[in-house]
């Protein structure tokens, strides 16, 4: 289920380990129910013809095993439906305990493990819709189907409104279904469609088997009258058959909505193993959408005719992996259901449109986990266990799946396919847990996955990753770089251990060479031989780990406007000759506070920038950065209307952030700061508080201040200042000759300056005494 759509419509230590993984392993997840007795398969018989009254009525039986030994009563769950007669082996049962939600039956004689029993129960009834408008049983017009999991319900289990059961995640059976309908409709349910009968009172009863176990969440019906589109796919373990069920009028749409159907089975077929079903379906539904196994309730809404809906079936698709073929344990692992299934979404991209596709796509999702996850979900939470009222939250989906692209980084990719093909086969039709996925990673792999799972799954919040100063020294024809790095959080109490980061090695010539860095803690440090003396290093250029970053490289070879998705960072190339690579940052923590602290001025404690990468002596460019309260990126740096919002620059970890020249455009709570001539470094958003505004600190951390804009510019520049006594502005070019001076008179601070019979490039602006003391200096680049 995507919930997106649904609110649109091995050493001594690992041998310990290895015994605290065999104590998890036997934690309980099953309901009181699903403890006492299996229901091993499903006959379930009902009409579904009244659509004015929206009722239904037929019976079902139950093939019962007990767990324990001496049961004398069957409990089920049944909601709100009522129950005309009840039978055990043939034999009716005098009296029965229903409350509306439990079904309580008592037996003549007990059951002991390794007996079978079959209960049969009589109902009918208006199945139950939620009042949220999604889980239940709907009709709508001429269509009746259900959806197998309530939003608001606790439990979200809601196979109990249109059947006897054991509705939890833990019980699996397999399905008889017979359903009665009128001629002019189709009924269409799980599995494969054995036959179906004509009734002499012009009704049809369709005959549905099922072959594989689920649990009762994902059974599933649905009546219209569908039109069938049929096709096959040949899988890795053969031909399987491929239908389709949608209204007259959508019939034109499928080809072109599910034109990459079988192209998408073969990528998740290469990288999860054989599909494991025995028909791919999909059944056309007035909202959806759901992942009844081989039956998926899609919305009519989506079948569009193009592709605008493929990441939505393929999400749903994907779920005959990763929460049908097993499900999770309790809704508090709903992760190992709907975060895999949302990975899903950017791994068919990658096999389909390629890897740009892929990273793009986890970098999308990536950010709104930062930006708003927390918010959504009230809290930065764990992915296990996850409350009920966020089973499905932004945390479960979306920080979910980049957990599972965080542990295809850890593991790398030959290793982490192989190892979770092993896991699906291995827990086949079972129901798991995130202890379960652990231990058998840790197993398979021979590594120790507790601090991974501890960190990223069982503890809110985010790691920071970020690279804080490295040295170079000669060794012989190579170079040892010793590597700094530190760890902040966000949103988490603790810091990550056994942390494993992809350092970028890359010099002047553009040469490039990657390693790993092992570390637990806040900080690490390791020493790098490298091929050559590098000029920059970077972390996890090739975005392998969700960590509290969004961040993307590109390499920038004319003049123009180049956008970097995700990071709220824009670069107006003006000038460039030869190529640059560069690397925009958004680092999703506070930045370093000030090294001497100035009253009133008070830095974001939320996000700030780094731009790296190799520049050409003659790249200019403007960068534009976006602030904003509204988009939740700035909440707390605006607390008072009358702030003032400045930008701050520090070339390194090792400089004090220091006021630079800006523009802004916009109001005062959302808008964009223009920093021209745009260097290596690090930037963040600050303001000064009304509250200090005016005060002698504040003055003398602005005195003297030189401000120059537009820059680069194609006419004047406009050339502001804080300068109290007489002064001169002298102008020179690239070689350090003067070419224009500007007397300045004491009060004044602006100056416009237009170059005459002068050529295009980089001149200075020095602000300077009369006994030539300098004051101030600027760059500036004139592109006549």
């Amino acid at each position: 289920m995507n919930l997106k759509k649904v609110l649109i419509i091995i050493s001594l230590p690992f041998l310990a380990n290895n015994l605290l993984f065999s104590q998890n392993k036997n934690i309980n997840y099953s309901s009181g129910k699903s403890d006492t007795i299996d229901v091993l398969h499903y006959n379930i018989h009902i009409d579904i013809m009244n659509f004015p009254n929206k009722t239904i009525n037929g019976y079902t039986d139950l093939k019962i095993t007990p767990k324990l030994n001496s049961v004398s009563s069957i409990p089920l769950d049944l909601l709100q439906l009522t129950v005309d007669s009840i039978f055990i082996d043939d034999n009716k049962i005098p009296s029965f305990n229903y409350n509306d939600t439990l079904l309580r039956i008592p037996l003549t004689n007990s059951i002991n493990i390794g007996d079978t029993i079959t209960t049969r129960v009589y109902y009918h009834g208006e199945p139950q819709v939620e009042s949220y408008g999604w889980g239940g049983f709907h009709f709508s017009n001429s269509i009746a189907y259900n959806l197998g999991i309530a939003l608001e319900a606790n439990p979200h289990n809601y196979g109990k409104v249109w059947f006897p059961c054991i509705d939890d995640f833990v019980d699996r059976a397999t399905y008889d279904f017979y359903i009665t309908t009128e001629n002019d409709k189709i009924a269409v349910c799980n599995g494969t469609l054995i036959g179906q009968n004509y009734n002499r009172d012009s009704t049809i009863t369709y005959h549905w088997n099922l072959k594989n176990t689920i649990p009762t969440y994902l059974a599933s019906v649905a009546v219209s009258n569908y039109v069938s589109i049929k096709d096959t796919f040949n899988g890795i373990n053969g031909k399987i058959p491929i239908s389709i069920y949608v209204r007259p009028s959508y019939v034109s749409n499928v080809q072109g909505s599910f034109i990459h159907l079988k192209d998408i089975l073969s990528i998740y077929e290469q990288h999860w193993g054989a599909y494991p079903w025995e028909r791919v379906g999909y059944v056309g539904t007035t909202l959806g959408s759901m992942e009844h196994a081989t039956n998926i309730a899609y919305p009519n809404s989506c079948i569009t005719g193009d592709l605008t809906y493929e990441w939505l079936y393929a999400h749903e698709l994907s779920h005959h992996w990763f929460g049908d073929k097993y499900t999770c344990s309790t809704e508090g692992d709903m992760w190992l259901n709907e975060g895999w299934a949302v990975y899903n979404e950017s791994l068919f991209r990658e096999g389909l449109y390629g890897e740009k596709a892929y990273k793009d796509n986890v970098r999308k999702k990536h950010e709104h986990v930062l930006r708003l996850a927390h918010i959504i979900d009230n809290g930065y939470r764990a992915l296990s266990p996850m409350p009920h009222e966020y089973t499905y939250g932004e945390t479960v989906y979306q920080k979910g799946a980049g957990v599972v692209h965080t542990l295809r980084g850890y593991l790398g990719d030959s290793l982490f396919f192989n190892t979770i093909k092993a896991f699906l086969n291995e827990f086949a039709y079972q129901a798991v847990s995130s202890y379960d996925l652990r231990n058998f990673i840790s197993s398979y792999t021979g590594i120790d996955m507790t601090d991974f799972f501890d960190g990223y799954v069982f503890a809110p919040g985010f790691p920071h990753f970020s690279v804080d100063s490295f040295a170079v020294s000669a060794h012989g024809q190579n170079y040892n770089v010793t590597v700094y790095v530190r760890q902040r959080l966000k949103g988490a109490a603790e810091f990550y251990n056994s942390n494993k980061v992809e350092v970028t090695f890359m010099n002047n010539n553009w040469n490039t060479y990657n390693d790993i860095i092992n570390f637990s803690g806040q900080y690490g440090t390791k020493v790098f031989q490298v091929p050559f003396s590098p000029d920059i290093v970077m972390l996890d250029l090739g975005e392998k780990i969700c960590d509290a970053t969004t961040d993307l490289s590109q390499v920038i070879k004319t003049t123009g406007t180049y956008n970097f998705p995700q990071t709220y960072c824009k670069l107006i190339v003006h000038q460039i000759n030869d190529s640059a690579f560069v690397r925009v940052v958004q680092n999703w923590v506070a930045p370093d506070s000030l090294k001497t602290p100035v009253q009133g001025l008070r830095l974001s404690n939320n996000r700030y920038w780094k731009i790296d990468g190799i520049f050409p002596p003659d790249f200019v460019a403007t960068g534009q950065f976006f602030y904003s309260k509204s988009y939740h990126l700035d909440d707390s740096l605006f607390s008072n209307t009358g702030d003032s919002l400045v930008m701050l620059y520090r070339q390194n970890t090792a400089a004090d952030w220091q006021p630079i020249n800006f523009r802004k455009s916009g109001g005062i709570t959302i808008g964009y700061i223009f920093i021209d001539t745009l260097q290596k470094g690090e930037y963040t958003l600050s303001v000064w508080d009304k509250n200090y505004v005016g005060n002698k600190k504040n003055k003398n951390y602005k005195k003297n201040s030189l401000r120059v804009y537009p820059n680069p510019s194609d006419d004047s520049f406009n050339i502001e200042f804080n300068i109290k006594n007489k002064a001169v502005i002298s102008v020179y070019n690239s070689q350090g000759e003067l070419v224009d001076n500007i007397n300045i008179l004491p009060k004044q601070n602006f100056v416009q300056w237009k170059p005459i019979n002068l050529s295009k490039g980089i001149y200075f602006i020095r602000v300077h005494s009369k006994n030539n003391k300098v004051i101030a200096n600027k760059k500036i680049v004139y592109v006549k």
